[in-house]
């Protein structure tokens, strides 16, 4: 292992230490105040005859104005060190913006937003994709369909119907940008969600359209359910692009605080399943889509399973293993990986 590997890991074990031997005491901020919030994690992927690890740094800044006004930015560092049998280690870093936006609330059903944002696009790509958030460290395949950032306008917001539903909307145009933080490409679409609250569950669709090059439409489906009895969610998408691909992913997490032994260590503790799907086209070769990573070139299954533990509530240790079958090769894919996510009031506040 080189010298730059042991830099970032130490960099990283310090950033936990510190924060495991100083916990920030957290406090309602006051009304105005800017936050500096996001993670710092790696994760280390263990293949057959390929080794990985991937640190990520990853700062957020909220900056109120007023009562109507947000402004929100997050900038996402990557790194990825490769090792493959019989060869040195490689490494490269990945810098961008994720988003760079400003937020009108017009009224409290509807907000504008413009600049640099997260396609609304399924549910992985605006909830799920942090790493302090994500259940387990790998994303699903079909990710590489929605896990895109626009450069444009957005109108979103939600409508109360009655007391037994609840419609999200996601409406947004993006413009064609060339450059390395912050690429775009042009295309429109949305998403529609249905929340039925006494059920707990959301269903919703999107859909988005490709207005350059190719011109090619994107489907997806997407649910969560958060079972009444049980400290259980369920969630899952369904993708669809012609000249790509299309599948699915389904996962489970059940946090583990009912079990009636190790009770210190359960109530901390999360399991998690997930199965998912790629079905390459029939009619057409694969298209890569915004450069977002590398679909398969044929169908593919992947299975996991992963067990996450809250060493306190803003560190989080996790461990997985997963198996995918394809006509390539059968092989495991072991993931061990660590987070932290922070939070402080860069004004007016204390920490």
């Amino acid at each position: 292992m080189n010298r730059s590997i042991v830099l970032v890991l130490g960099i990283m074990l310090l950033v936990t230490a510190g924060a495991h031997g100083q916990a920030p005491v957290y406090t309602k901020p006051e009304s105005a105040t800017p936050i500096l919030t996001g993670f710092v994690g790696t994760a280390a992927d263990f293949q057959p005859d390929q080794q990985q690890i991937r640190p990520t740094i990853s700062p957020i800044v909220l900056i109120p104005l007023g009562q109507r006004w947000l402004i929100e930015s997050e900038a996402e560092f990557e790194g990825n060190y490769t090792h493959q049998t019989g060869q040195p280690w490689d490494h490269e870093w990945d810098k961008g913006v994720e988003y760079a936006q400003i937020n009108f609330i017009a009224n409290k059903y509807m907000t504008l937003v413009g600049g640099r944002f997260l396609t609304p696009f399924g549910i992985f790509n605006e909830r799920l994709h942090p790493g302090w958030i994500r259940n387990l460290p790998d994303a699903p395949i079909i990710t590489d369909l929605e896990m895109t950032d626009s450069n444009g306008g957005m109108v979103r917001g939600a409508i109360p119907i009655g007391t037994t539903l609840n419609v999200n909307y996601a409406a947004f145009f993006s413009a064609s940008t060339n450059n390395s933080w912050v690429g775009a490409s042009r295309a429109a679409g949305g998403r529609v969600g249905f929340f039925f609250p006494k059920a707990r569950l959301e269903i919703g669709t999107s859909f988005q359209r490709k207005l350059q090059d190719d011109h090619v439409n994107t489907y997806g489906v997407d649910f969560i359910w958060q079972s009444t009895k049980l400290p259980l969610d369920i969630r899952g998408e369904i993708a669809r692009n012609r000249f790509t691909g299309s599948g699915y992913w389904i996962e489970g997490a059940y946090r583990m605080r009912r079990a009636p032994f190790w009770r210190p260590f359960m109530r901390k503790s999360q399991a998690e399943l997930r199965f998912e799907q790629f079905f390459t086209p029939t009619d057409m070769p694969t298209i890569p889509i915004g450069g977002m990573g590398d679909m398969p070139d044929v169908n593919t299954q992947r299975f996991f399973a992963g067990w996450s533990y809250w060493v306190r509530p803003d560190i989080r240790a996790n461990v997985s293993y997963g198996r995918q079958f394809n006509t390539e090769g059968d092989h495991n894919i072991w993931t061990v990986g660590i987070t932290y996510r922070f939070a402080f009031p860069l004004a007016g506040g204390s920490k």
